[in-house]
């Protein structure tokens, strides 16, 4: 089966690598088909992935670049029909097999549109890869100042005995293995700078049909920190258009706009499900800024209610 992955890379020295490590991990890399979108100054070596068909790398001078729904967008522009669909940032290491594993996991949960997703576990390219880690869940870790979720990610109980995936609330948007048609129903919103990104992916999945699930198994680990690398928003500080307070600003409040203010549609709600489900289901109100308390415990899940949508 058919993969499309897409790689969004700000002048990230680990771009290389993790392409690289995906398709050696993979038990069928030729059906494999990589677009990066690469943001750099052109002081940086890719050309390690150039001459590589499966790889396309769609270069953007970074002082060019918006933000992480627009880098996201121009990959997803260059969407190849394609069984699955994947989503990393491009400082992860992948498991062993991870393609067929994924795609065994999706089966494993009985739905026809899953969602699998997750903060992997942590690994550092400064010291030796060993593996290792836990599966986890993404929890509820409270609410910033205009009203958008914040996110935690604990071990998954019971995850030894789990016989497939589990429910998921939420989803992360540096590790999301989705159908194909994930491309076209649940398209990356451009104007989303940063914050916000993972409850607009969330809340428009769900509303289109999607069933949202975490892995029980590691199948890919992220680099998380990097303090000494190079951030857009250090580098986007010239007032003006392209500054990223600016971008950062009038995105959350976008999503902030959709989350309360519901709209059908284009990069809104999905048709499925009304957003008023997706708040039962993650036991959560976008309004009032509240949680259930399961919600705040990071518990699994039940299954969403069926719920019917006026034509």
């Amino acid at each position: 089966m058919s993969i499309f992955v897409s790689v969004a890379a700000y002048r990230d020295p680990e771009l290389v690598p993790t392409v690289l490590d995906c398709l050696a991990k993979a038990d069928r890399p030729d059906e494999l088909r990589i677009v990066v979108n690469w943001q750099h100054r052109g002081d940086e070596d890719v050309s390690a992935l150039h001459g590589d068909p499966r790889v396309t790398v769609l270069e953007f001078d970074a002082r060019r670049s918006r933000g992480v729904g627009w880098a996201r967008a121009q990959v997803q522009r260059r969407y190849v029909d394609s069984d699955w669909y994947l989503q990393v940032d491009s400082h992860t290491r992948f498991a062993a097999g991870w393609d067929t594993r994924l795609i065994a996991a999706a089966g494993l949960t009985g739905v026809a549109k899953p969602v699998l997703s997750c903060y992997p576990p942590a690994y550092d390219p400064a010291r030796e890869f060993t593996g290792g880690g836990e599966p986890t869940l993404i929890a509820l870790h409270g609410w910033t100042h205009d009203g958008l979720p914040r996110f935690r990610h604990v071990p998954i109980p019971g995850w030894q005995r789990a016989g497939g995936p589990v429910r998921a609330r939420f989803v992360a948007a540096g590790f999301l293995f989705a159908p194909g048609s994930f491309v076209g129903e649940v398209p990356y919103d451009e104007r989303i700078y940063y914050q916000g990104e993972e409850i607009n992916l969330a809340t428009r999945a769900f509303t289109w049909g999607y069933d949202l699930f975490h892995p029980v198994e590691v199948l890919a680990w992220h680099h998380y920190g990097r303090e000494d690398q190079a951030r857009h928003w250090r580098d986007h500080r010239t007032p003006g258009d392209g500054h990223w307070y600016d971008l950062d600003r009038a995105g959350r409040r976008r999503v902030a706009t959709l989350l309360r203010y519901v709209i059908v549609g284009g990069f809104g709600a999905g048709p499925v499900r009304p957003m008023s489900a997706y708040q039962e289901y993650a036991g959560i109100d976008f309004g009032r800024r509240t949680a259930t308390e399961a919600t705040l415990a990071g518990r699994v899940p039940g299954c969403p209610a069926v719920v019917a949508v006026s034509p």
